[in-house]
Parts: structure tokens; sequence; C-alpha cells
């Protein structure tokens, strides 16, 4: 079957189901501005697909580890080893018990739906169908796609896309919580608020008279990922769905008002900055004799014993400013180990990780543990079954030696040192 032409002529939609319909088999070959995208077919399902710019096998790493998965040193050394056996970056993974089956597939079937879905926003470009008589595929972690399933949800996605763009302008942008005095509940998707996805007039409607706001499952994984530093980008790859998806949610929440864009901040800046505090406020605040007295007994104890303790940032002995790098650098995984530590306990009290490091503080944590010896804030990522913290270098980059990835709930026991946990990760020898 001869099959080529532009998408001016012959629309994205219009190639699917007729590949679909005569269940052929063969490589398409997309080929636009920026990019050029190839999609695999089997009896007119999709079995594969692979961008230029944004190769599967690349992005499959990123996104494994993105959503803790996958450390950056595992993900490292996989490579290493494909490089000298000319594997498959999954088999490797799995094969050395890097992660599971079941999230290979997931991450494998995901990356696949998102470049094809979109291919959908293409608004011109060649195409060429290849037709073959047999083709190679990862059989063991991919589930063929039917054309039909593709085209209902692309013929969505085209309505939807435009107006979430103008509001989602870029995968740069930063966004953080708002205050709200509605109760948040999820429910499932049939029940949660709808948006009228009308150009001229965006409206919520509620279903039923009520003074909560009922979210699903989707936009709740979102919403609890927008912390102020993560970019649109990382929410997407963090949050385990489809593009579209992870877009649609963070419309749906900024169209609720229960986030807002952070302007004239970028996510770097955000994440390396101190908790601010407000000095007017501190300075008129009356403090009472006794007490200061109080405070300066314990400020003089305390300068006696910082001597003794390697996690004071300040001691000349226990990794102050002067102290040699590798002494700073352990004492910041053992801050961060601290702060782990503190995570599990807040969520054994309240049934839930916090939703910044902030909230630890004082109850569970000092607040000079939030910061590393070089003076940088320790970034946290909540996510729905676990949770990040990162830590940095001298000059603010992060480091893959300072990561800890922990499953909500998985704290170690009592009686072990913490140790930054892989979530059963195992590490390739």
């Amino acid at each position: 079957m001869a099959l080529e032409g532009t998408l001016r002529d012959f629309s994205l939609a219009d190639i699917l189901q007729l590949i679909g319909l005569q269940r052929k088999t063969g490589v398409l070959t997309l080929r636009g501005k920026d990019d050029t995208v190839t999609v695999t077919f089997l009896d007119g399902k999709v079995v594969g697909a692979d961008s230029l710019n944004r190769r599967l096998e690349n992005r499959l790493g990123t996104v494994l580890m993105r959503t803790g998965f996958l450390t950056q040193d595992q993900l490292n050394r996989a490579l290493e080893i494909q490089k000298e056996t000319l594997q498959r970056l999954g088999f490797i993974l799995t094969h050395y018990g890097i992660i599971s089956q079941d999230s290979l597939r997931e991450a494998i079937q995901l990356q696949i739906m998102q470049i094809v879905y979109r291919l959908f926003r293409w608004k011109d470009g060649d195409y060429q169908f290849s037709q073959e008589t047999t083709i190679e595929y990862d059989r063991d972690n991919v589930v063929p796609i039917t054309a039909e399933s593709i085209l209902m949800e692309g013929a969505r996605m085209i309505d939807e896309w435009p107006i979430i763009e103008k509001r989602i302008r870029s995968y740069d942008m930063v966004f953080r919580k708002k205050l709200t005095d509605q109760e948040i509940v999820v429910v499932g998707a049939e029940e949660a608020d709808e948006i009228d996805f009308d150009e001229s007039s965006v409206m919520r409607r509620r279903r039923g008279v009520s003074d909560k706001i009922r979210i699903s499952q989707e936009e709740k994984a979102i919403y609890d990922m927008v912390d102020g530093t993560m970019t649109v980008g990382e929410i997407i790859e963090g949050s385990r769905l489809p593009e579209f998806d992870a877009n649609k949610a963070l419309y749906e929440l900024l169209t609720r008002d229960l986030i807002e864009e952070m302007r004239g901040q970028s996510a770097a800046a955000v994440v390396q900055q101190a908790t601010p505090v407000d000095e007017d406020e501190v300075a008129e605040t009356p403090v009472p004799l006794p007490l200061v007295l109080i405070l300066v007994i314990l400020a003089l104890a305390s300068l006696v014993t910082s001597f003794k303790n390697p996690l004071n940032g300040f001691a000349p002995l226990g990794g102050g400013l002067s102290a040699p790098a590798s002494t700073r650098k352990a004492i910041s995984l053992q801050r961060i180990e601290a702060i782990g530590t503190a995570i599990d306990k807040y969520n054994d009290v309240h049934g839930a990780p916090p939703r910044t490091l902030a909230d630890l503080v004082p109850n569970y944590l000092s607040a000079s543990y939030l910061h590393d010896p070089w003076g940088n804030a320790y970034k946290y990522i909540p996510q729905p079954a676990r949770y990040l913290v990162i830590g940095f270098t001298a000059d603010g980059k992060a480091d893959t030696d300072l990561f800890l990835s922990r499953s909500i709930g998985a704290a170690p026991a009592p009686s072990t040192p913490a140790k930054p946990e892989t979530g059963g990760i195992v590490l390739i020898e």
C-alpha cells in the first residue's frame, strides 16, 4: 500500500483509521518542522513509537527516575551495561532486578502513547507508510493498542488542547497552591466537578449544591505535586499520567482557583531560597525578660556542645564553611536522613506526609536542618505513594549521592540507622 503525502491533505486521524481498518503491518514515518516520529503497526495496532528528538529509550530512564523507580546512579550503570551488551534498556533494568516488570510495562506504554498523542497537535508535516511483512517490537512489555482507541482520545484532545494551552502556556511555568475555605473532596471521575470547555466562557458546573470542591484521583495526584518549585514539565514527567491528562488536570485546578502561577520566579530560585522571615514582625514582638535569660543560657550551653556535634554546620570540627567538602557532604547526608525520619513521624501522626518541609518545624525537626552546610535549601517532592528529598552540591546543583526516595509509611526500623532508600531497588554491582 503506497501511502504518503502531507498532513494538510490527509490528517493523522485519517491515516490511523486507514491503517487500522486494513490491518496493515509496517512503519509510519512523520516528519515535522521540529521532529521526526516513527509509529510501528502490527495488524493495524500500534506496538511502538519513537521520536528523533525525544528517544523513547532516553525518556524511559528519565520517567522511571522522576517517578522514583530509578536513581541517577542506577540509570548510569544500566546505560554502561547497555553500551557493552547492546541490549535494550528495559531488559537490563528488569534482568538485574532494578525495577519490576510491571513498572517497566507501565512506563513504556505511557511513553508510546505520549509520543502518538503529541502527533495530534501537529498542524503540518510529511508522512510515509512503509508496509512490511513482519516487524520487531518489545513483545514482552508492549500491549498492542487499537487505532480506534487512539482516535477516540485524539478527537477529545483536538477539541480541548487549544483551550488548555491558553492557560498552560509553557512547560517552564511554576504553580503553587492557593488557600481556600472550601473542603476538597476526592471522588471518582464521574462524580468530580465538571469543567465546561467552552472557549467563549469557561465555567465550572457543580453536581448538586455543595460548598465542597470535588476533584478526581488524577487531579489530586497533580495537586499534591504542585509545591511552588516543580515546573509543569517536571510535574508531567513525575505524575505517571499521559501528557494530555496531566495538562488537563492542571487546567482544571487553575479553573477551580486551587492553584496559581508563580510569576517572576523560576523553580530553581524558589528551591534555593530560604523560608522568608518578616524581620519587622519579629522586631516588634515583645519578649519577656525571663525568656530572654533562658534563651541566653540555652545559647551558651549550645555553644559549648556544638564543638562536639558533627551535625552543627557552624562547628569548627563538625563541618562549617571551613570544613572539607567531604565532611560537609557527610553532614548533608545526615541531615537528609533526619528529614526523612521527621517526615515519617509526621505521617504517622497526621496520616499524610507534610506538604512542605516547613511543616516539620519545630515539632519534628529543627529549622537548621532544612538547609545544607552550604546554605542550599533541600528540595522536597511529595508524591501520592512516596516522597523525595534532594540535596545539592556547593554550587547549588542536584547531587545524585544526596538523594532520598522512600515509600510513604516505609520508615526504617528504629534500631537501624536511617539510610536513603530506593524503594526496594537493587543496585547493579
